[in-house]
């Protein structure tokens, strides 16, 4: 198998995204746009005229020295190929990613689980829901939770209406907003980053913002989701203070999940390791589907207890 490491000005953009697209184990986040909106510096390796990428998204933050790292909003990166993802192919990228990289934190995508029985690596399993929204819509709704059901009732009583035409600059706004009341604070450039994201997506017709708004107009919840085939990837959503008390966020995942019903699709809720947003997540009925963190460290002894 012929592995090449190109620089990012040397890869076809076309080539690459041919093979993202048509891998069995596709994500949205493998594409070159979406590499260059959340990636500084990345370079891929290639098998072959393109029938396997994998991108290397790295920085030189420490000390000069590189590393690779998983860059904001950018859930799974790892193999992308339209070949079986077997141990095989894994090991081959893995042992091929340059030794100038003495650190590591990245996660492998979902199609990527051979990656557990390789040896001599640190893997952590990452949590993500998924729902899957080929069955009819009742079924679907008799697999939510109490909870569910008695917020989606509640939504009823304020007569909240679906809007999708608000703005990109006013949702991410909102989340920020959101995010700083709730005591979290994010790089600036993740804000950044977001709006890129959002603007490519919507510009390409890989991505919608829905909102659901009460009688008044005021904005009670809105989520970001992008499209890639199948998927429906929940990259960002909030709720606002006036939308906390009236069910607004299950109104209008409900509302999608009606919509969509009974279609080849798929809600990925991208995440979350927080116990109560799992939780809300596996409301809806959706499972687990694990993705795997990499952690290596050959830094320098007096730069490893850094990243301990």
């Amino acid at each position: 198998m012929e592995i090449k490491l190109l620089q990012r000005k040397e890869i076809e953009d076309s080539k690459w995204n041919g093979c993202v697209h048509y891998a069995t184990n596709s994500k949205i986040y493998g594409y070159t746009w979406y590499l260059d909106n959340v990636a500084g510096e990345w370079m891929g390796m290639v098998e072959g005229d393109y029938q396997s990428v994998f991108p290397l998204v790295w920085n030189e933050k420490l000390f000069g020295v590189k590393q690779l790292f998983q860059p904001l909003l950018c859930q799974q990166l790892g193999l992308f190929s339209v070949n079986v993802c077997n141990k095989e192919r894994l090991r081959q990228f893995i042992d091929n990613i340059p030794q100038e990289f003495r650190y590591w934190e990245i996660a492998f995508n979902d199609g990527n689980k051979k990656v557990l029985g390789l040896d001599g690596l640190q893997l952590t399993s990452k949590v993500n829901y998924i729902l899957d929204l080929n069955k009819p819509y009742q079924e679907l709704n008799d697999g939510y939770s109490k909870n569910i059901k008695r917020n989606i009732n509640k939504a009823g009583n304020y007569n909240l209406f679906l809007n999708s035409n608000l703005k990109p600059e006013t949702f991410v706004s909102e989340v920020k907003k959101a995010q700083i009341l709730k005591g979290i604070k994010h790089p600036e450039a993740l804000y950044h980053t977001a709006h890129r994201i959002i603007y490519n997506c919507l510009h390409r017709g890989k991505g919608v913002i829905l909102s659901a708004h009460n009688p008044a107009k005021e904005l009670c919840a809105a989520i970001f989701f992008m499209l890639n085939g199948s998927d429906m990837i929940n990259l960002l959503n909030v709720t606002t203070e006036v939308g906390k008390k009236t069910g607004a966020m299950p109104y209008l995942l409900d509302a999608t999940v009606m919509r969509e019903a009974e279609k080849r699709k798929f809600i990925d809720f991208e995440g979350s390791s927080v116990e109560g947003i799992a939780r809300f997540y596996k409301g809806f009925g959706a499972v687990n589907v694990p993705y795997f963190q990499v952690h290596k460290n050959n830094l320098p002894w007096w730069l490893k207890w850094r990243k301990k």
